[in-house]
């Protein structure tokens, strides 16, 4: 227990200079390094449990609210440190089973992701105390980057954007912004829980079996849930329009995993052809967003269509 603690107080001083540093380093700096931030406390929370993820949170924010200010530090906390040990704690939740290999059922991940998506959907609406109740004050940044993205073009042929133009662009932002934010939100989190997971497996602490990430499936009703959000964001004003818009980014998201999942279940089943398809689908630029879309749309439809099941797998628990 003590050598979890100390391994957790250093996780969190680690991703805490990570995330400082991402805060004011360079853009392309900054991006890897806030990368990596939850790399340590997942770690700390898979191999030695969720009170040494939870100790290092408390740490890590304690240590950026003294060193940089109280809303970084809260930031950090919610953004990381929090959600870090809450996925720990899901992780190693288990019950007895005579039919598991292990004599326990572990929490499923399909259910994990869930909880990653819901909190990713409400992490936009945590955060807008400290953006004075509404994304509107990203208006004129987006602004600026849009008039310093065309005084830095050497292309002569290229228009600049009027007045007018360059609003509607931060409209444009403004709207999205909580379904980016929680979208990106994701895509740092669940590939860091991943590599964490593979890492902590490797060294022997991983104390739980690996979960068979083909056969991923949401609990029943969850994507109702994508439905009910993209509803309120093209529907509802202030703050729940806003949730309605970082809800339907996270399931949207989550959904988009859970097509993949299928993807690979049906090479698994001998159509290996489709994994060449979809990523090179996915890594060429034209085909990306059809790709994601066709995924996505797999991951809402699997749930009616039960292919894993019509194709011989045994339903998952969910």
């Amino acid at each position: 227990m003590r050598q979890g603690l100390l391994i957790g107080l250093g996780s969190g001083l680690v991703s805490a200079l990570l995330f400082f540093s991402a805060a004011r380093g360079g853009s392309w700096l900054g991006l890897v390094l806030l990368l990596l931030t939850p790399l340590p406390p997942l770690l700390a929370g898979l191999g030695w449990g969720w009170l040494s993820a939870a100790a290092g949170a408390l740490v890590g924010s304690l240590a950026i609210a003294a060193v940089a200010s109280l809303a970084l530090g809260s930031g950090y906390f919610l953004a990381v440190g929090l959600p870090a040990a809450a996925i720990a704690y899901l992780a190693y939740l288990s019950r007895p089973s005579d039919s598991a290999t292990d004599g326990r059922e572990w929490y499923p991940v399909g259910r994990l992701l869930a909880a990653m998506s819901l909190y990713a959907g409400a992490l936009p609406v945590l955060a807008l105390p400290w953006l004075g109740g509404s994304f509107d004050g990203l208006k004129p940044l987006a602004a600026e980057m849009v008039r310093a993205a065309f005084k830095q073009s050497s292309d002569l042929r290229v228009q600049v954007p009027t007045d007018e133009q360059v609003g509607a662009f931060a409209d444009l932002v403004v709207a999205v912004a909580p379904s980016a934010l929680a979208i990106y939100w994701l895509l740092i989190m669940t590939p860091n829980l991943y590599l964490a997971g593979r890492i902590v497996g490797a060294s022997g602490h991983l104390a739980r079996d690996w979960p068979d990430l083909p056969l991923l499936a949401y609990p029943a009703g969850f994507s109702l849930l994508l439905g009910l959000a993209l509803l309120a964001a093209a529907f509802a004003p202030g703050v729940i329009g806003i949730a309605g818009t970082s809800f339907s980014g996270a399931l949207l998201f989550a959904h988009l995993l859970a097509g993949l999942a299928l993807v690979h279940f049906l090479a698994r089943r001998g159509a290996r052809w489709l994994l060449w398809v979809v990523y090179a689908g996915f890594l060429l630029p034209v085909l990306s967003p059809y790709a994601a879309v066709l995924v996505t749309a797999a991951g809402v439809l699997e749930p009616a269509l039960k292919l894993k099941q019509r194709l011989g797998a045994a339903p998952p628990k969910t």
